[in-house]
């Protein structure tokens, strides 16, 4: 695959850069003249918005259907016709385009059936202005990356084949240009990373990305096979080799010639397995237990671990000759708080996923609950969030997932506090680079994420990177 098509795929366009400098266009609906005038003002004061009002149905839906509207904000009653009309409407000239929905009675009710219908947010009235300048910029983030994700997935699910894998960020932009580098090649692989981190999925891609692909996948965890049956599971057996072989046993080495052979949790496997693994890896042939002629295979061998395995060699729990063979190439995956601009991504993916198989109606979750998620720091990384979600669409009573669907660990206030130490003397010019470098670092380099908690434009922070030279 050429450089240029590799950066089609991941890189970010001139266009694509363009496109975000451009004012986003509000709309708002409201019949209340001084509820319409004090949000049109407040949002004015925004440079990054154009902001258009009606005060009537009739009026907002002729300006959905001949402007280019990014953000509706509406009233869910009001004199001709309802918010829910309002919102079918926008939804349907752009899906792209998100609403919030405004309700003056205090409950949640009609908010709920505007987010089934695909509001992004709901307030209640008396507005909150700085609440709503939140959401409205967190609906604007999410817009633009739901839009680039979808381009992103669209593009690799299409050519690629990369089901289940969810993530733009830019850490896994670089494991997806990794894996179309590599998966063509006929190498082994090591791919290194916590559990739960999504290690099956990275081998799965590189497999059906590979000459490979119309042959067999088998995954083997070698944790969960026990030390005296690992051989012949791998290698297979002869008749009377062991007490209980009645007849010539296939191993998996076999069933999976010509396809691919994932050995998972490869760290854990006992040493004399080792040694035969070796073997198959170097001369292409192995022995069953009990066996004299050897067997000739066509494999490829991915393997993965949650282990330092240069560790395990000094230990000497594993073989070095065997770590050098295997590392061909190494696919290390991070950790999900590295990428936590993906967890909103993943999110929506397990409500729709648990919606699917346990036959729930969750439409959302809110933003007070994402941003506490958003902040943990997941030491079981995707699985850990993905078994979360479905215990919280089980257990929740409630069609949007909120702070008292979270676990008891959540609702307690963290001890855990950070911060910057700046010194008297420090100029504001200093404290303001270290706090920028600092956000930074925090959101792994994620410039929307770092605008959007220091609450500044985008363009801002860009020109003050450029300034400080970050």
């Amino acid at each position: 695959m050429s450089q240029t098509s590799l950066t089609s795929l991941t890189g970010q366009t001139s266009q694509k850069s363009e496109d975000s400098m451009k004012k986003k266009q509000i709309l708002i609906v409201d019949d209340e003249p001084i509820s319409l005038k004090a949000i049109s003002i407040a949002l004015t004061k925004d440079s990054n918005y154009q902001v258009m009002k009606a005060s009537d149905g009739k009026t907002a839906l002729r300006l959905i259907e001949e402007e280019q509207i990014d953000l509706v904000l509406t009233d869910m009653k009001l004199p001709d016709i309802d918010g829910m009309t309002i919102l079918k409407n926008a939804r349907h000239k752009n899906p792209d385009t998100s609403v919030i929905v405004m309700t003056g009675y205090g409950t949640v009710e009609s908010a709920v059936l505007a987010m089934k219908d695909g509001a992004e947010n709901y307030l209640t009235k008396p507005i909150n202005i700085k609440e709503l300048r939140l959401l409205i910029k967190n609906a604007f983030t999410k817009q633009q990356l739901a839009v680039e994700n979808k381009e992103l997935r669209t593009q690799l699910n299409i050519r690629y084949g990369f089901q289940n894998i969810i993530g733009h960020s830019q850490i896994m932009q670089q494991i997806y240009k990794i894996i179309l580098q590599v998966a063509p090649v006929n190498c082994n692989v090591l791919i290194c990373g916590e559990s739960g981190t999504g290690k099956e999925l990275i081998a799965k891609a590189l497999h059906y990305n590979s000459q490979r692909k119309n042959k067999m996948f088998l995954p083997i965890n070698c944790t969960a096979l026990p030390e005296s049956l690992i051989e012949s599971e791998l290698f297979g057996y002869e008749k009377g080799a062991f007490t209980g072989a009645i007849s010539r046993q296939s191993g998996k080495f076999e069933a999976a010639d010509g396809g691919t052979l994932f050995l998972d949790e490869i760290g854990d496997m006992p040493l004399a397995a080792q040694a035969r693994l070796l073997r198959v890896l170097e001369q292409k042939e192995f022995l069953r237990v009990g066996g004299v002629s050897s067997v000739k295979v066509d494999v490829r061998v991915i393997a993965a671990t949650n282990k330092d395995l240069l560790y395990e060699v000094q230990k000497g729990t594993f073989r070095e000759d065997l770590y050098w063979r295997l590392k061909v190439v190494i696919i290390q995956l991070p950790l999900l708080r590295e990428r936590r601009e993906d967890i909103p991504l993943l999110i929506d993916a397990f409500i729709h996923e648990f919606n699917q198989t346990n036959q729930r109606n969750v439409v959302g979750i809110s933003q007070k609950a994402l941003n506490v998620l958003m902040s943990h720091d997941y030491p079981g990384n995707i699985r850990e969030l993905k078994n979360l979600i479905e215990s919280m669409s089980i257990l929740s009573q409630n069609e949007i997932l909120d702070l008292d669907d979270l676990p008891a660990l959540f609702q307690k206030p963290s001890e855990k506090k950070e911060g910057i130490v700046i010194t008297v003397g420090t100029s504001m010019k200093e404290a303001e680079k270290e706090i920028i470098i600092q956000t930074l670092k925090k959101v792994n380099d994620n410039r929307k994420m770092a605008a959007s908690i220091l609450d500044i434009g985008l363009r801002t922070l860009h020109r003050k990177i450029h300034e400080y030279r970050l």
